[in-house]
């Protein structure tokens, strides 16, 4: 009989706690759609943000692990539940000295443009070396994450900050630096982002000047960005 009691009330209290913890979840995720400013932009081989949120432990390896400096913690900012965990962030300054077309076969970037971005020097953007998830200890991230097939996320142009926008031309950063040739100049001199060559490397938004040109660098949005989509990569 004794047994059957504490059976029973360890079930009530399991229960109770269950609840608790859905009611605590909820609460949670209203508090993250109400407080976050943005989606954040993980690092390459997230299968799903549910998924991604379920088996990141804050650990920090990937942050610790990534060459080019741009894993970051998310902040408040970004919304409660996201505290702690990974997000890309593109405004670590990398050499000006590499351009897409310096050195290279023109014919060979054109048919291939993943080795421009892997002689890329400094810091700042995403080679895809893949390390972030090889040192994740939980599976959050995949290795099997493919720049030519998959993507980060979508370069998009802001255009109440893109100087070409404003100026009618006279910046073109954005175009010349893409190893991908994801970025054209149109006819009136501003920058076109074709989603089915980009891949979300982050050099666009690096080189990108528009905050200095304002004289507000600590500015989290440029004239260029890349933003989180649930989208698939076009083809």
């Amino acid at each position: 009989m004794r047994e059957s009691l504490i059976s029973r009330r360890s079930l009530v209290i399991g229960g109770l706690g269950a609840a608790a913890l859905l009611g605590v979840g909820g609460t949670l995720r209203a508090i993250e759609s109400v407080g976050a400013t943005a989606t954040p932009l993980r690092p390459p081989g997230i299968q799903s943000e549910e998924h991604f949120i379920g088996a990141c432990i804050r650990c920090n390896r990937c942050r610790g692990a990534c060459p080019r400096d741009i894993v970051v913690n998310c902040d408040v900012e970004d919304g409660i539940i996201n505290i702690r965990t990974p997000k890309l962030h593109f405004h670590t300054k990398f050499s000006e000295s590499y351009r897409r077309a310096e050195g290279k076969d023109q014919a060979a970037v054109a048919l291939d443009p993943y080795p421009s971005i892997l002689d890329a020097t400094g810091k700042g953007f995403c080679d895809f070396c893949m390390l972030c998830a090889i040192s994740c200890p939980t599976g959050a991230l995949s290795t099997s994450f493919d720049p030519k097939l998959e993507w980060i996320g979508e370069a998009v142009i802001d255009s109440g900050l893109c100087i070409a926008f404003e100026k009618l031309g006279g910046c073109r950063k954005c175009a010349d630096y893409c190893p991908f040739d994801a970025i054209t100049i149109n006819d009136n001199r501003q920058p076109v982002v074709n989603s089915s060559k980009c891949n979300g490397c982050g050099i666009c938004e690096n080189i990108c000047p528009s905050s200095s040109y304002r004289t507000y660098k600590g500015s989290t949005r440029r004239g260029v960005n890349i933003e989180a989509t649930s989208k698939e990569r076009p083809l």
